[in-house]
């Protein structure tokens, strides 16, 4: 199967996202059958600026385990983006443009979503990206900013000369509140000449499928579904082989410890980001509340271990 030229061993991909796609997640939701990864968001001005940083940056760090791989940039002006894809593309199999990113720390400095509001400016980077690579360019957007005209930008996008467009079916507004728009997303498949990935309320086997029965999507990307629980992935590669496989909290949990052996190898073991995940992998365990609060008050990566383990052993 290829995804814009690129050899993929699924058509559901992993999300970017901030805090959470690292190294070390990227290569577990690999493992488990993802077909595609993206970088967390990489300051495209921070790179062109200040390219020193390159070699010591944890979000851009990669290995062949887990190839391919798309880096994803955020930014507002094309010159950076173009100066950050020169720096970096080498290392990645596609280059990403992030004009989808509610995030008010984005949008307040006119990056992520704030670009839906001036398309011309998406079309000016989407320029800039391509002129600077051979990579496949993508560019992840939302429906709109305050209302859907996602086929207006689709179209812009794609005579830019985009290879695909990423479309998580909400407006910026929303964030991830309400129900995701599919029937957007099937209006933009069937009118699109490019590549549609459909993305949101993708959470299990089920709602994947059906994401792409209902938009007549070839490819769909998993966001919070692939947080809360890797194993999704297998889940759904399962339900294709015609399995119904879900996997239990108790097999969640010790997924944690792969994730931890991970963050040991690529030495990005650190508290902050091992409690987000733990959890994250917690949620819907019975007591998870108990397990949460002792991994609020863990003060070393160990004792957050030991927290989780514990607890698996009594799911």
């Amino acid at each position: 199967m290829k995804f814009c030229k690129i050899k993929v061993s699924s058509p559901f991909f992993l999300a970017p996202m901030a805090a959470i796609t690292n190294l070390p997640f990227r290569i577990l939701c690999k493992k488990y059958g993802s077909g595609l990864g993206f970088t967390e968001m990489v300051n495209s001005t921070h790179i062109s600026r200040k390219p020193e940083i390159i070699e010591t940056l944890r979000e851009l760090r990669t290995c062949k385990e887990e190839k391919p791989i798309c880096l994803q940039l955020v930014g507002n002006d094309a010159k950076e983006f173009a100066a950050a894809t020169r720096l970096l593309e080498k290392k990645f199999e596609m280059i990403n443009i992030n004009a989808g990113c509610p995030a008010t720390n984005e949008t307040k400095l006119g990056s992520g979503a704030a670009l839906l509001r001036k398309p011309e400016k998406i079309v000016e980077i989407v320029h800039a990206v391509k002129e600077s690579t051979k990579k496949p360019v993508s560019v992840k957007i939302r429906l709109g900013w305050q209302k859907n005209n996602s086929p207006e930008i689709c179209k812009l996008i794609e005579k830019a000369g985009a290879d695909a467009i990423i479309v998580h079916a909400r407006l910026a507004g929303q964030g991830y509140s309400g129900k995701a728009d599919w029937s957007a997303l099937a209006f933009l498949v069937k009118n699109s000449g490019i590549p549609i990935v459909v993305n949101g309320d993708i959470v299990d086997a089920k709602s994947a499928i059906d994401c792409l029965e209902k938009t007549r999507a070839e490819f769909a990307m998993i966001g919070r579904g692939a947080m809360q629980n890797p194993l999704v992935f297998k889940e759904i590669s399962e339900f294709q082989k015609g399995k119904e496989w879900k996997a239990s909290p108790a097999e969640r949990l010790a997924v944690f410890e792969e994730y931890f052996g991970l963050c040991e190898k690529f030495g990005s073991a650190d508290e902050a980001n091992l409690k987000i995940i733990a959890m994250q992998f917690s949620k819907g365990s019975q007591g998870a509340r108990q397990l949460r609060e002792k991994i609020m008050k863990a003060k070393t990566s160990g004792e957050i271990r030991n927290a989780i383990n514990e607890f698996g052993k009594k799911e």
